[in-house]
């Protein structure tokens, strides 16, 4: 299916003047400057901006730095601030949360480990409740002041009526223990947390900046100009009413020109820097369509990992790495470690970096045509329908051991592999072969039964293999996550509880906390004998491996 959509095209500067360059070069520092200034400014007063939007934000910023930067560079300068502090702004919310523990009983080993015994103590089971005193203490240290009690009573006759309920439990428990009291104890909690998150206010670093034009011929030809300079980009918003940068377009990559004339132009660009060459790179946002291809055909779970294999497929195949590009990263990355360790003062060679950079594109090129060999092979096979886990929350840490038997960070092997970006990657390739591609939660993948959905640590008793402490069941570790991968797209009820459905027809996961996944898959496991039945054929059958 075609959707609308914004796309960027890239414009690399021909022969600029250094004149221009140092002018853009200069702009970009006064860019860098004012956001660290608006940064170290929201870093003081965090509890302030704490329940702002996007727009509430930038109207208090343009009231605040009225004048300082062109209106054309404003937004997109408050709007990166504003996200780049979303995060601290989300963990404050978190933390300023009064909660009661609720014991419910212990959790005890069924298996042998290494370190314990069938029968010894696991954890203890504890459960978080909300209660009137909490989120009254909740309230106090996120809105809280002198004058709380004041604004309440003059205002809760104007309120609706749960937030009258609200209000009037705020005020039984400020008359029972006293408001002193609770909102010393709640201002206590507030500072302690928003002095955390104020220490390092986040510092920009990067000489690329954003901003708008409107004209309504931003790229035109220039006849001035030889055949290598066949065209310019005229930008608005500086000091001087145009500024024109000379670029090299091609019609096969950038399309016809007349598609970047607007009758109410509005084009978002980004500049970007080579400061060895004295050249700008202009990324233009662009209006047009674009193709998604909708679930069809069969479904095939795919796991990822790094350690055995790159791709597991639930049917039992797998696409592996090239080992020695990884072999020679780490043989560089381990040389590296050690002449820091004699020397904290070492830094990279030329050389070196170089090689580590050439390794690291030679590995991206391995993987693009890896999927892509997968994804032919699949389309032969009448798939349409990829599912993966959802790799934004990353790989955690991990450590594997080469020939030496030395330890190395897989961290760094995580990067080396491109493996946070390697969705997108698969999304891009699979959409060239008709291949939709959905996502489901990466929680308890690998140590859910996929016959009765039983969930638990003692069901790998190594890294390479799976065995359920219940039912029994056997298989490879990572064939075993590709099939609850593939489950929770395919069953109807898991489906329902854990994905949101795209215009594509695929699906992502919903915003959902570990403990509330896990919640879900043991509501199913205990009603699976019945669901089941109703989506087999067969009634007799009590697991859901048939999928």
């Amino acid at each position: 299916m075609l959707i609308q959509s914004k796309y960027t095209k890239i414009f690399k500067s021909k022969d600029l003047t250094r004149q221009k360059y140092d002018e853009l070069y200069d702009f970009a520092v006064l860019i860098r400057s004012h956001k660290n200034t608006v940064s170290q400014y929201v870093n003081g007063n965090l509890l302030h901006f704490l329940e702002y939007n996007k727009f509430q934000f930038l109207k208090a910023m343009r009231a605040c730095f009225k004048g300082v930067i062109p209106s054309s560079f404003d937004a997109q300068l408050y709007t990166q601030v504003f996200t780049c502090y979303q995060n601290k702004f989300d963990a404050i919310q978190r933390k300023l949360v009064f909660e009661t523990f609720a014991f419910k009983g212990f959790e005890f080993y069924k298996r042998d480990t290494k370190n314990h015994k069938k029968g010894d103590l696991k954890k203890v089971i504890v459960e978080k409740k909300q209660t009137p005193l909490s989120n009254c203490l909740t309230y106090l240290a996120r809105y809280g002041n002198e004058n709380t009690i004041s604004y309440i009573t003059s205002n809760i006759s104007n309120c609706d009526e749960k937030k009258r309920e609200f209000y009037s439990n705020i005020l039984r428990c400020c008359e029972k223990f006293g408001f002193e009291r609770l909102y010393n104890l709640a201002l206590s909690k507030r500072k302690r947390i928003v002095k955390n998150y104020s220490e390092y206010p986040i510092e920009f670093k990067s000489l690329s900046f954003s901003g708008r034009c409107r004209k309504t011929r931003i790229i035109d030809y220039n006849s001035k100009f030889g055949s290598k300079i066949n065209s310019f980009v005229s930008l608005s918003g500086f000091s001087r009413k145009s500024f024109d940068i000379p670029v090299t377009f091609n019609k096969g990559w950038h399309g016809n020109m007349k598609d970047y004339r607007k009758k109410n132009p509005d084009y978002e660009y980004t500049i970007t820097f080579n400061e060895k060459e004295h050249q700008v790179n202009i990324h233009l946002c662009k209006d047009g369509e674009r193709y998604i291809p909708q679930p069809n055909g069969n479904t095939i779970g795919i796991d990822v990992n790094c350690k055995h294999n790159l791709f597991s497929l639930s049917d039992e195949t797998t696409y592996d790495y090239n080992r020695k590009l990884v072999n020679d990263f780490c043989k560089l990355s381990l040389e590296i470690d050690k002449l820091k360790e004699k020397n904290k003062d070492y830094k990279v060679g030329k050389r070196k970096q170089q090689k580590l950079d050439t390794l690291k594109s030679k590995m991206a090129m391995s993987e693009q045509q890896l999927i892509s060999d997968m994804c032919k092979i699949l389309q032969s096979q009448g798939v349409g329908h990829i599912v993966m886990e959802d790799l934004n929350n990353g790989f955690g840490k991990c450590y594997v051991k080469d020939k030496d038997n030395s330890d190395i960070n897989y961290n760094r092997k995580v990067k080396f592999l491109g493996l946070s970006s390697l969705k997108q990657e698969v999304e891009h390739i699979a959409r060239k072969y008709d291949i939709a591609v959905s996502t489901v939660h990466a929680s308890y993948t690998s140590k859910m039964c996929p016959v009765c959905g039983c969930i638990e640590d003692e069901n790998r008793p190594n890294q390479e293999t799976f065995e359920c402490i219940e039912c029994g069941y056997k298989d490879n570790a990572d064939f075993n996550a590709t099939k609850n991968i593939k489950n929770r797209v395919c069953v109807t009820v898991l489906r329902t509880m854990l994905l949101k459905q795209l215009n594509n027809g695929a699906f992502e996961p919903k915003k959902l906390k570990r403990e509330k996944v896990k919640e879900v898959l043991l509501s199913f496991r205990r009603n699976l004998q019945e669901t089941a039945r109703s989506e087999c054929i067969e009634s007799r059958l009590t697991t859901f491996d048939y999928i």
